[in-house]
C-alpha cells in the first residue's frame, strides 16, 4: 500500500529531446588561466586577504573552503609544507609549498602575528574569513580584469561564467603537467582520487599538434616568413614521447585507465 502511494506521488519528468541528451552527455573540460589572464587578475586584486587566498589556491591548489579554514599552525614555512585538515570528502593531506609563496606568507604573518587563521575575519577576532566573502571580492577582481565572462546557464537556470575561484586550482594542475611533472605525481599533489580526473587537464597540453599546424602553415606561406624561422620550428620539433602519447590517448578516451597504467609500467 505504501509502495503504491509513493509511486502515485512520483512526478514523472518529461522526456528529454535528442539535443538535451547530447548536451548532458557532452564531455566538458575545465577552463584555465594562461599567463596573461593570471597576471591581469592578480594586478586587479586590491584586498590583501583576497590576494593571499588566490596565491594559496594557485601555488598549493587549495579549494576555497580549505583556504578559508587554513590555520597558521598547519603551515610550515621552514619545511615548505602545508597540511590540509578536513578537506574534500573529509580528508587530510600534505602539500608542498612553492618557494615563490614563502616570502609572501612570511610578510603576511608579520602583518598578522597574533592571528589563528591565515585569513582572519574582519568581524570576529578569533574567527576566519568566510568563503563567501572571499569569493565575493574575488569576483569583483574578475570583473575589473575583464574576466567575468558569462557562458551558459545551468539546469537551475543560473548564469555560469568561464572563470571561477576554482579555476586557480585548475590552472596549477595544467601548469605542473605542461612543465613535465609526471601525471601520477600531479594526481598526488592535486589529491585526486582517480588518475582519470588528472588526465582531464592534458587536453590543453598538445604542443605537438600546435607545432604540427605551425610547421605546415609556415611551410605553405614561407614566402611571408623568414626561412630561419621555418628552420627553427623544425629544429625544435620534440622527440617521440610514448608515455606522452599514451596520456593523450587516455585523455581523448581512446584507451582505458587500466590500458594506460599497463603502458606506463612497461615504459618505466
Amino acid at each position: 500500500m505504501e509502495k503504491s502511494r509513493r509511486i502515485a506521488n512520483t512526478v514523472l519528468e518529461p522526456p528529454m529531446s535528442k539535443t538535451q541528451e547530447k548536451k548532458r552527455r557532452r564531455r566538458k573540460y575545465p577552463n584555465v588561466f594562461f599567463k596573461k589572464e593570471l597576471t591581469n587578475l592578480f594586478d586587479t586584486i586590491e584586498n590583501p586577504k583576497t590576494m593571499v587566498g588566490a596565491f594559496l589556491s594557485f601555488f598549493c591548489a587549495l579549494r576555497i573552503s580549505e583556504i578559508s579554514k587554513l590555520q597558521w599552525i598547519d603551515i610550515n614555512l621552514e619545511e615548505c609544507r602545508v597540511k590540509v585538515v578536513d578537506g574534500k570528502n573529509h580528508k587530510d593531506g600534505f602539500i608542498p609549498l612553492s618557494p615563490l609563496a614563502v616570502p609572501i606568507l612570511k610578510k603576511w604573518r608579520e602583518m598578522n602575528p597574533a592571528e589563528k587563521y591565515v585569513l582572519p575575519s574582519d568581524k570576529y577576532a578569533t574567527g576566519n574569513y568566510q568563503a563567501d566573502s572571499l569569493l565575493k571580492d574575488y569576483k569583483k577582481a574578475l570583473n575589473e580584469a575583464g574576466l567575468n565572462i558569462p557562458t551558459e546557464k545551468n539546469a537551475a537556470g543560473r548564469q555560469q561564467h568561464q572563470y571561477k575561484f576554482h579555476t586557480l586550482r585548475h590552472s596549477r594542475c595544467t601548469h605542473l603537467l605542461s612543465n613535465g611533472v609526471p601525471v601520477e605525481k600531479v594526481q598526488k599533489f592535486m589529491r585526486h582520487d582517480d588518475l582519470e580526473t588528472t588526465m582531464t587537464y592534458t587536453w590543453i597540453l598538445d604542443k605537438e599538434m600546435n607545432r604540427m599546424v605551425n610547421d605546415v602553415d609556415m611551410c605553405a606561406y614561407e614566402g611571408f616568413v623568414e626561412p630561419t624561422a621555418v628552420e627553427k620550428s623544425f629544429s625544435e620539433a620534440p622527440k617521440l614521447d610514448p608515455l606522452g602519447i599514451a596520456q593523450k590517448r587516455l585523455a581523448y578516451g581512446e584507451i582505458s585507465i587500466k590500458e594506460y597504467q599497463k603502458i606506463a609500467r612497461a615504459l618505466t
